[in-house]
């Protein structure tokens, strides 16, 4: 899978608005909503009412920051140490962590050796970018196939673009 259009789009309004606004020419649309304190049919019934076939979306349990937890190789790149070894929950807990976020902060500064000073100021200031530098960095997201959220995410996906390949290898 190639990420043609890198830049995110914050949502403001409902999905459904939101996508009646949002016209960029890709194959794929990922919108991402995070279950929060709502129910997971709550929030999967925003998507009902959209009829464009290339809209996918991305809801998972907790934050989507869940998923990316499980790979501490991605997790040291990110944070600038490549060689560091991060502890990293087993896959079977990472939907359950109740701030998965703040975990990957955390995670994160704990693999940079927790820089003080104006080098820990300019590493929390980096750490959007760093969250999202660890999902690039992780090749493979086949052990989350083990967890029902990704498996919903991926028949969505390959439902609305069969030829889309199988996300995870």
């Amino acid at each position: 899978m190639e990420i043609l259009e890198p830049e995110f789009r914050k949502r403001h309004g409902s999905v459904v608005d939101f996508l009646g606004t949002y016209e960029s020419g890709v194959m794929l649309v990922f919108v991402h909503r995070d279950s929060e304190n709502v129910s997971l049919r709550q929030r999967l019934g925003e998507f009902e009412e959209i009829a464009r076939p290339n809209v996918v979306p991305v809801v998972p349990v907790q934050m989507s920051e869940a998923w990316i937890l499980f790979d501490g190789a991605a997790i040291a790149k990110a944070a600038g140490s490549p060689g560091s070894r991060v502890p990293v929950p087993a896959i079977r807990d990472i939907e359950g962590i109740s701030n998965p976020k703040e975990r990957l902060d955390r995670l994160l500064f704990r693999a940079a050796s927790s820089p003080t000073g104006r080098r820990g100021r300019n590493f929390k200031r980096s750490i959007v970018d760093r969250r999202v530098s660890v999902a690039e960095y992780i090749s493979d997201y086949a052990p989350l196939r083990h967890l029902p959220a990704f498996r919903r995410f991926q028949r969505s996906r390959a439902d609305r673009y069969p030829y889309s390949g199988q996300l995870g290898r």
